[in-house]
């Protein structure tokens, strides 16, 4: 998480790094320009000056009007700091700004460094170009006064006009300039640093937020979403994270489903094997007894063991009772294969739970001759399903409470009307309850909860594994628990069990 931070900070470096360096570049491009190029370009806008000043000092003087002329050359004295000397054809000076302004001067006309300096300029000017109607540029070395000139001469009428600027008006112009520009510029990098710094945090604050989130998500954490409402393309980049986010969470969550759902067949893959192979072995179990019996008893009779006629009719009777027990076990078997695999036919007729109950208490009758037990049937309801397979559901129940009440009992059977929902069969004998863990297992094929019971006290140990089948076939539930001296059998069974079909299969 921290290096992805740091990362992401990274971001933020670089950007404010980028727009100091391109301020930084844009100042030092300034400066260097100014640096290199100011004093070329200085001087060149002061020669175009002096040439505009020549050429307004001009039209004053041909004009003929020597007060204009006067007012002229005040005028750009005063304004743009240049002085100006006249002299004739002959070099005799006439006018200098210098001299007119130092009234109180014993000689008008006598100040000999003005004098030295204009004749200089005018020995040094390109004489041709003069005459030709142009103007020449020079610069003058003062020594005495330790101080450099840009002159211009020219023409004017028969005599000559030179202009003049100190360099040192120029240069202290040019670090005026420099140094307002290194303070100017400081406070633009300063200013462009600190916009930069904003802007950085600004655009990358997003992004560290995205990058959060996308760690997040590669933990499997789909519960942050970038909330921003920026519509450019990091609001963009947003959205799609969060599409991304929503995307990914519904395919791991159908992913876990799916490996649940895949956990859970896998499960029950193993557990049907498991089934599968004890089942098995408990019907090589169950009829490895009755064949080994039928074995046994008729090769006592192919020896002639029994040679009375009692022994006979006990060796059939034994075999015939054996043979009795594995086609019931072996029908049971082929009747619950048929329920788990949907083979059953399912009739749909107006069936009465009441008949139902009476009708088998009438069949096991001669199970409980000699029991002394006493038998209850109570209620009645009427549902559409089918009849064959309910009565031999409450057979099982009956053939086993009969099996497991103690002599002297009580056995109660009854059934209810529920509103709007179908019936409900309960069966109750005295006994002896089931372990609360051992419950759930009733219904597997061949469990006993007595392990050690003897051949005779019990049926096959399908029978409850065909009251569950036929009771999902009847779209019903069957169940069962302990009370108060006894168990309690149930089953409940929709109004119509065709009704109930359709509306599982919608």
């Amino acid at each position: 998480m921290r290096k992805h931070f740091h990362k992401l900070c990274s971001i933020r470096l670089k950007f404010f790094a980028a727009i100091a360096a391109v301020a930084l570049v844009f100042i030092t491009v300034i400066s260097c320009l100014n640096i290199f190029f100011y004093d070329h370009y200085y001087m060149a806008q002061r020669q175009n000056s002096l040439t505009e000043i020549y050429d307004r000092i001009c039209q004053s003087y041909d004009s003929g009007n020597n007060e204009m002329l006067f007012e002229t050359l005040f005028r750009i004295e005063n304004s743009d700091s240049v002085r100006m000397s006249i002299l004739d054809a002959g070099g005799a000076m006439l006018y200098d700004s210098d001299a007119a302004r130092n009234e109180n001067s014993p000689n008008f006309f006598a100040n000999w460094k003005t004098a030295q300096l204009v004749n200089s300029a005018l020995r040094t000017a390109d004489q041709n170009k003069i005459k030709a109607g142009g103007v020449d540029f020079v610069v003058v070395q003062m020594n005495d006064l330790r101080e450099n000139f840009l002159c211009l001469v020219g023409r004017l009428g028969e005599g000559y006009l030179v202009e003049r600027i100190p360099f040192a008006f120029m240069e202290q112009n040019s670090m005026f300039n420099f140094t307002f520009l290194l303070i100017t510029g400081s406070v633009t990098l300063l200013i462009c640093l600190i916009l930069g710094a904003v802007l950085a945090s600004h655009f990358t604050r997003p992004l560290i937020k995205m990058g959060n989130i996308a760690q997040s998500m590669a933990h499997l954490d789909f519960s942050q979403k970038y909330e921003g409402d920026r519509m450019d393309e990091i609001g963009q980049l947003g959205q799609s994270l969060n599409l991304l986010s929503d995307h990914l969470r519904e395919a791991i969550d159908g992913l876990r489903a799916s490996n649940e759902q895949l956990a859970y067949e896998v499960e029950e893959k193993e557990r049907i094997d498991a089934m599968r192979r004890e089942f098995i072995v408990n019907v090589s179990h169950e009829l490895k007894t009755p064949i080994a019996l039928i074995q046994g008893y008729a090769e006592g009779l192919t020896a002639g063991i029994a040679e009375s006629p009692e022994d006979r009719d006990f060796y059939c009777n034994t075999i015939a009772e054996e043979a009795g027990r594995m086609n019931t076990m072996v029908t049971q078997l082929l009747s619950l294969s048929k329920l788990e695999l949907g083979r059953e036919t399912l009739s749909c007729e107006r069936v009465s739970l009441g008949d139902c109950l009476r009708a088998a208490v009438e069949k096991t009758t001669v199970l409980r001759a000699g029991h002394d037990l006493s038998v209850v049937c109570t209620g009645d309801a009427v549902v559409e399903s089918d009849g064959r397979l309910i009565d031999q559901i409450v057979m099982n129940y009956m053939t086993n409470a009969i099996r497991y009440t103690p002599d002297g009992g009580r056995i109660e059977l009854h059934v209810e009307q529920i509103p709007n929902k179908g019936a409900k069969i309960t069966v109750f004998n005295e006994g002896e309850g089931v372990p609360e863990a051992e419950l759930p297992l009733l219904w597997e094929k061949f469990y006993r909860t007595d392990k050690a019971r003897s051949r005779a006290s019990g049926g096959t140990g399908v029978g409850l594994s065909i009251v569950r089948a036929s009771a999902a076939l009847l779209g019903g539930t069957c169940g069962v628990q302990n009370v108060t001296q006894g168990i309690v059998f149930s089953l409940t069974l929709p109004m119509c069990v065709h009704e109930h079909k359709k509306i599982q299969e919608k």
